[in-house]
Formats: C-alpha cells, structure tokens, sequence
C-alpha cells in the first residue's frame, strides 16, 4: 500500500507540474495555448491522460486515506500528541490530509467542467475563468501545490532520500514559483479579451 501510495503520489506530482506549464502557455498567447492543446489532442495524450489521473486520484486518495483519524477520538488524540511533540512533520501529515481532500473536491468540479466544454481552447478557457472560476481555481492551484509539495517532503524523507532540513528550502521555492506561475496564468485568463 506503501508503494501504492507513492508511485500514484509521484505520478500526481509529475502530471500537476506539467499540467501547470501547460496552461501557463496562456501566457504566450492565445495561439501558444491553442497550439499547445491541438498538440495534446492530436497524439492523444489528453484522451489518454485524463483517464489515468483520475483512476490516479481514486487510487492515491483512498490509499492515503486508510490512515486518517476518522473518529473525533483519534483526531484529539492526534492534536494532543503534535501538539506535545512540536514536530514540524506530524502537522505536515495533517496538512496533507487536509489539503488532499480539498483537493478531491475541488479537481473533480475543475475535471467536470473542463470536460463539458471540451476541447480545451484559450477561448473557452477564458470564459470559464471569467465567468466564475477565479476562485474555485485559485485554491485548487493553492491547496495542489501544497499539498503536492509537502507530500514530496514527506515521500523524500520517510524514504530516507534527502535529509529534512537540507532539502525544505528547495521545496519552499519550488512551490512558491508554482504558485506564483499559475497565478500569473490565471490573470492572464481573467484579464484577456475573448
């Protein structure tokens, strides 16, 4: 379950990325964007890939899940202990239950109404950021980056890959230039004329 759990969260992490470089074209232009789409569709790795990142997100949630303090119980006894022990990674293990149920929420309305508007095009992606979906992918960008981020963290050093504290730094950054880019994106989307 272990390795489950891992390679779904790294295949996540590596989609995620990629994802967000891809809509980031908008940035470029309309035309970058389209092209870069048209791309995707034509050697169909959107048909391929959408698929596989939601049996994806099934599979890592329900695996990462299994251990979550369900009971309000084992949630006070969680607080208590992490509380007493001040340990940056036991609050990291609830940031990540945290965040990955937002988002679970919040990518399977993101999926939904990309896929109700398909194909993917800057114009159409325009008129749904516009039209309501600032928000709703603000925090999806915010609660992924987070959430992917620290589970990257917590993969490296539960596996004994990095040390803790010579690694966090890189993280921090890369999630803050993630976050930044897709911001960025999305003000493009917001801003620009249909």
């Amino acid at each position: 379950m272990e390795l489950v759990q891992l390679a779904s969260g790294l295949f996540l992490l590596g989609f995620l990325q990629f994802h967000l470089f891809a809509v980031s074209t908008i940035i470029l232009g309309p035309a970058a964007f389209n092209a870069d789409s048209a791309w995707l569709d034509e050697y169909y790795l959107s048909y391929l890939g959408i698929p596989l990142v939601i049996l994806a997100i099934f599979v890592h949630g329900l695996v990462a899940l299994r251990k979550a303090p369900w009971k309000f119980q084992e949630m006070q006894t969680y607080l208590q202990h992490s509380r007493r022990l001040a340990h940056l990674d036991t609050w990291a293990w609830l940031v990540q239950i945290l965040t990955g149920m937002a988002v679970l929420v919040l990518a399977a309305i993101h999926i939904w109404s990309t896929l109700l508007t398909w194909p993917i095009e800057a114009a159409k992606s325009i008129t749904r950021v516009q039209s309501g979906y600032f928000s709703l992918l603000l925090a999806l960008l915010l609660v992924a980056e987070i959430h992917a981020m620290v589970g990257l963290y917590r993969i490296l050093v539960k596996w004994s890959w990095i040390h803790r504290r010579k690694f966090t730094s890189y993280l921090v950054y890369a999630t803050i230039f993630f976050v930044v880019l897709g911001v960025i994106a999305l003000l493009v989307f917001f801003f620009r004329k249909v």
